[in-house]
């Protein structure tokens, strides 16, 4: 959300990849260490680390889903998700947080549960500005169903405007 993340926007995509590879598929190839979803489910079921009750943020802090490099955008998008409990979700009776936690807590419960996937659509658009949750193909090269997380997003307003660029003035 431009207006949450300001000129830290840049890096929203490469959270939603530390996400989309720390949730998903996990490699077949690897040696005896576990990742993706396998990983994710034995800590789950080991440490409850979703929890109904416990906001979605604090369960991407423990996981370090914040990243490492840029405190400020790590701080920004902490406050984004944490905004998540403010926003409606495509579930009757729920917020965007309690969404994403109860169908995190639902999937890793699951004897094989899903990959998860996180993405962004446009607030302004037809989906509103609501957390969106699904069980769909979010990556049209990858034949395989993701839980889907689709946070709603617009852009920011550019530095010195008012949703509008500046007129230049004449000398």
């Amino acid at each position: 959300m431009g207006a949450l993340m300001a000129e830290d926007d840049i890096y929203i995509g490469p959270l939603f990849d530390l996400f989309n590879l720390r949730f998903g598929p996990e490699q077949t190839d690897h040696e005896l260490t576990a990742g993706g979803t396998s990983e994710i489910k034995a800590l789950q079921d080991e440490f409850e680390i979703f929890q109904e009750g416990r906001p979605f943020v604090e369960s991407a802090k423990l996981l370090g889903l914040g990243g490492l490099h840029n405190n400020r955008a790590k701080n920004r998008w902490f406050s984004l998700l944490t905004w998540l409990a403010r926003v409606p979700s495509n579930q009757d009776g729920e917020t965007g947080d309690e969404c994403i936690v109860n169908a995190l807590i639902k999937n890793f419960a699951r004897k094989t549960p899903l990959p998860c996937f996180m993405k962004a659509h446009d607030s302004r658009g037809p989906e509103g500005l609501r957390v969106i949750v699904s069980e769909d193909k979010p990556v049209f090269y990858i034949e395989r169903t993701y839980l889907t997380i689709s946070l709603p997003m617009a852009p920011g307003v550019p530095p010195g405007g008012k949703g509008k660029a500046k007129k230049k003035s004449k000398k």
